[in-house]
């Protein structure tokens, strides 16, 4: 039996799971077999990589189907729109990155008295070594993060959906990311005491700046000092960090 008779069959299956229903249902894309399994993988992970290259607005079904080489049919029977479909990646993808920096900053959290002041470095590190660490602890992102060729794949979508400007994606972002957010916000508030709500507003966004387009622009780290700066993710990760410190550590700005 040929792949996409196989596929066909999974399809007509799942519709009489969820008779007259579109999309069918998260459960039944979860239970479905393997062949369906592998048809939606294909499909996710050429969105995955057609959003990376041009965004949300810039990413249509025809160019996902054409990367995946799936019927164009593929996306009405197993998600029903382009909104689930990349909630799903967006799931897939970055629930576990989620997970783990509530992981890190619970821990610190837990491990300051209350009211105490929190150190800057350890919340920063909650942040960037999550995602620098990737390629280290592979496990807990899939079997695909094992490849360089995966991780760069992870990152471009992830740096990508943190600054695309689409609502659909921004809505979906803060779902997933919202209790961390706050998390990260409240543990670098009781870091800097001393600066004004405002300014400490402008410094963690260099902070997410500086992370985004170490996720997003990887390619470029190199251009000025060439193969010196091609050094592993722990090296980069603190070189990142101890940069940033010197930013977030410095005193509050006096206006002459």
């Amino acid at each position: 039996m040929s792949e996409k008779t196989a596929a066909r069959g999974d399809i007509l299956r799942l519709k009489i799971r969820s008779p007259g229903d579109y999309p069918v249902t998260k459960r039944a894309r979860a239970s479905a077999t393997a062949a369906a399994q592998k048809t939606m993988n294909k499909f996710l992970d050429a969105a995955e990589e057609v959003f990376a290259k041009h965004g949300y607005e810039g990413t249509t079904i025809r160019a996902i189907t054409a990367r995946a080489r799936v019927n164009l049919g593929t996306l009405k029977h197993y998600w029903g729109s382009k909104r689930a479909l990349f909630r799903e990646l967006f799931e897939r993808r970055f629930r576990p990155l989620r997970d783990e920096h509530m992981r890190r900053m619970r821990a610190l959290e837990t491990g300051v008295p209350a009211g105490a002041r929190v150190d800057a470095l350890e919340v920063l590190r909650t942040l960037i070594e999550s995602t620098f660490f990737i390629g280290i602890s592979p496990d807990a992102y899939g079997p695909d993060m094992e490849s360089p060729t995966g991780r760069k794949r992870f990152r471009l979508l992830y740096g990508r959906a943190l600054m695309d400007p689409a609502p659909q994606v921004i809505a979906e972002m803060s779902r997933i990311f919202e209790e961390p957010v706050k998390l990260f916000l409240a543990l670098m508030r009781r870091a800097c005491p001393e600066l004004s709500a405002a300014e400490l507003d402008w410094r963690i966004n260099c902070v997410i700046g500086a992370q985004v387009f170490s996720q997003v622009y990887s390619e470029r780290v190199g251009r000025f000092y060439l193969g010196e700066a091609d050094v592993s993710e722990p090296v980069a990760s603190s070189w990142i960090l101890h940069f940033l410190m010197n930013g977030v550590n410095a005193a509050p700005f006096v206006d002459s």
